[in-house]
């Protein structure tokens, strides 16, 4: 009967737990019972029927314990059932907060927490950054409406994203028109750089717009960066800002790379030279290259 009942919750009935736990409490109190009855009737050497049986349990004693059984079995089953709605609540609770967690900071992020604390503490390590960004976007802005707006961007994230995330990103980070990517690796960043251009190119050409990228890789200070209320996890450097003007200057529709990125890919890529960058608050003009 027990299997029976937790077949019914687990399989072919999930929708009434309210009435199968307490059941199959109760059977389980009333398994007490059958003890007791079995063993009175074999310890006075009877063989055992269902006339016997009934005779047995009708004393006054006997009955009351059948009672009390039921009573306490029926009484833990209910309590079993606000259990189990306390611990699915608990589970969509948690649920919501990882997501919101992953969201907000990314799933590496939450799995360092979790797995290594001490892994979220400053430290340097070698990354490649991404980032892309819509070229004409405050201009287009400035004649389309704030509902379309939200619209394209919120269609322009939705279907760039997955193809960041394909790559295994340490962290997407969405700001107004601009994403920016962590990765491990060059391997990585061009790989998701070449798959988000793709993606953007054929959602935004709908608008009459288009998206630059810009990769770079070095050594960067990663960590969890913020105060006692508000900290996020990020990656600091000189590496970041010159990602960002490598971006800054790139065409919609195109993917500028560092020297760095191109040396590190061992010149296996089919790039086209670009003249020198000269970016704000760089010494010294960019050496880049477009990637085809």
């Amino acid at each position: 009967m027990i299997a029976t009942l937790q077949g019914l919750r687990f399989h072919w009935a999930k929708g009434i737990d309210d009435w199968l736990i307490p059941l199959e409490s109760l059977v389980r109190a009333l398994m007490v019972v059958a003890f007791y009855v079995v063993i009175g009737i074999k310890s006075q050497y009877l063989i055992a029927n269902l006339e016997l049986i009934v005779t047995f349990s009708r004393t006054a004693t006997h009955w009351f314990l059948t009672w009390s059984m039921v009573f306490i079995g029926l009484l833990l089953g209910l309590q079993s059932v606000q259990i189990v709605k306390q611990r699915k609540q608990l589970q969509k609770t948690a649920q919501l907060l990882g997501n919101m967690a992953e969201w907000g900071m990314g799933s590496h992020v939450v799995d360092t927490a979790l797995n290594n604390p001490a892994g979220l503490a400053f430290q340097k390590c070698d990354r490649t950054i991404l980032f892309m960004d819509i070229r004409g976007f405050t201009s287009w802005c400035e004649k389309t409406s704030p509902e379309t707006v939200a619209a394209v961007i919120n269609e322009y994230y939705r279907c760039v994203e997955p193809a960041a995330a394909k790559f295994q990103p340490l962290r997407i980070t969405f700001t107004a028109d601009e994403i920016m990517a962590i990765y491990a690796t060059p391997q990585q960043g061009i790989a998701a750089a070449k798959s988000m251009s793709k993606a953007a190119l054929e959602m935004l050409e709908l608008y009459g717009i288009g998206a630059g990228c810009g990769v770079h890789c070095g050594s960067v200070i990663e960590g969890l960066f913020g105060g006692a209320d508000v900290r996020t996890y990020t990656v600091i450097g000189d590496v970041v800002n010159t990602a960002k003007r490598l971006e800054s200057a790139t065409p919609g529709g195109a993917i500028t790379i560092s020297d760095a990125v191109y040396q590190g890919m061992s010149q296996r890529l089919t790039v086209e030279p670009c003249e020198p960058i000269v970016a704000k608050g760089k010494t010294a003009a960019l050496i880049a290259w477009w990637l085809i």
